[in-house]
């Protein structure tokens, strides 16, 4: 198997970290969102991709402080008072060898292409892309935020649904403090 890294910048960590602040709007497109901080700083985050092999494309989140966009954003009262906590994500992109079956107008040399998380890796991959593709925003009052890569390729999906949000974190290896210690 041939590996690739694609994650966050440290740049990108930079600017995640400010997020740990007090809020004051947000806004949401497709392709972006802003963050308005309290003290007048804004956070941009979209995705960045890269050209894997000429096979598929992989995608990581970007964020970056940016000067004043002109939006005053939606209020996110759940993150007005600051203190709250950034988790990062590692995702996997990887190909698979098409098998002996070939539909119309594929290739003999195509390949299927999956992204998920590393425990979902197949054994018979070929070339795997590890990324960031995700983070959660942890709010003081106990409220999570999810940002990550969308299904549609270049999109960025925004979760604030609570158990949404916890299927996500268990999906990851996170444990259900409700759940009986075995």
């Amino acid at each position: 198997m041939r590996e690739y890294h694609f994650q966050a910048t440290a740049d990108t960590m930079e600017a995640l970290r400010t997020l740990r602040g007090a809020w004051r709007g947000l806004a949401t497109a497709e392709h972006e969102l802003t963050i308005v901080l309290r003290d007048g700083r804004f956070v941009r985050v979209g995705l960045e991709t890269a050209d894997v092999e000429g096979l598929f494309d992989a995608y990581r989140i970007r964020a970056e402080v940016v000067d004043d966009p002109g939006i005053s954003g939606v209020p996110v009262e759940d993150f007005i008072d600051g203190n709250n906590d950034i988790v990062l994500f590692t995702g996997m992109s990887w190909s698979e060898p098409h098998g002996p079956v070939k539909a119309d107008g594929i290739s003999e040399s195509s390949a299927m292409v999956f992204s998920g998380h590393p425990g979902q890796l197949s054994e018979t991959a070929e070339v795997v892309c590890v990324t960031t593709d995700a983070f959660v925003v942890a709010s003081s009052v106990g409220r999570g935020m999810l940002i990550r890569t969308g299904l549609r390729p270049g999109s960025l999906e925004v979760e604030r649904n609570p158990e949404k949000v916890r299927a996500f974190l268990l999906e990851r290896g996170y444990r259900d403090e409700n759940e009986d210690a075995s």
